[in-house]
């Protein structure tokens, strides 16, 4: 089993519930806690910037984050300064994190973290999704390097180094016998998928299957304009009952 996975099995034998991040209702629900953070590292301003006049700048980090708080993985998904997403990325290895909640109960979750940089001030870490989308809204599109494309944005359309089938959801348990599962997950610049969410599902083995699949599949490396790029899909697998 992916040692990833393995991290976020519950003590089931299934996959807690994942919290359906691209849906701004969902972050605004008074059922959903957004993930706190609990221990950090402090961040400082780099002096290189500050020396050629740069007094202030944003990084974005996806972090994926189990039910016990655990840092599972994190990726950079934009920057305004190199030196700004290497001081962010250096220390987070190092913090802590409560987990987000949903009806009261942690769930794993990739979550979106925005800091803001300012020379003379704190660096301002933002967690609730809901408020990075309506400052996005407001704000327009950042003045941010970008790490992270749409797969219509790639030279050419993905192509499937290896393939792995879901596995018949009754070994896990299945209640029902028919229904589907949408997934989302990232395609690193080595190929590998990372940081998958549930976007929904029918029945919590459908997501076991789909999510043990889903993590052994290797794409060829996607690019842009020649050069690897990390690349967002969403994938819906449908379970039919198999003829007898």
């Amino acid at each position: 089993m992916h040692p990833a996975l393995r991290s976020i099995i519950a003590a089931t034998g299934l996959i807690t519930p994942v919290l359906t991040l691209a849906q701004p209702a969902q972050w605004e629900s008074k059922d959903y806690e957004p993930l706190e953070i609990h221990r950090k590292v402090t961040l400082a301003f780099p002096s290189e910037l500050k020396l050629n006049g740069v007094n202030e700048g944003e990084v974005c980090i996806l972090i994926w984050v189990n039910q016990e708080g655990q840092l599972l993985d994190w990726m950079l998904e934009g920057a305004s300064h190199a030196l700004l997403a290497k001081e962010v990325l250096d220390a987070l290895p190092q913090w802590k994190f409560k987990p987000a909640r949903f009806q009261g109960q942690p769930i794993p979750a990739r979550v979106q973290l925005l800091f803001q940089f300012q020379s003379a001030e704190a660096i301002r870490v933002i967690t609730d999704m809901g408020i990075i989308a309506r400052m996005n809204e407001a704000k327009g599109p950042r003045k941010m390097s970008r790490s992270i494309y749409a797969v219509g944005e790639l030279d050419q359309p993905l192509d499937p180094v290896v393939e792995i089938a879901p596995r018949p959801p009754d070994q896990f348990g299945a209640t029902v016998k028919e229904g589907a599962v949408v997934v989302d997950y990232l395609i690193d610049t080595n190929g590998k998928v990372r940081m998958p969410i549930i976007i929904s599902s029918d029945d919590q083995a459908f997501t076991t299957s789909v999510l043990l699949a889903v993590l052994e599949c290797r794409y060829a490396v996607p690019q842009r304009i020649g050069v690897p790029v990390i690349t967002r899909v969403r994938q819906k697998f449908a379970f039919t009952p198999v003829n007898s």
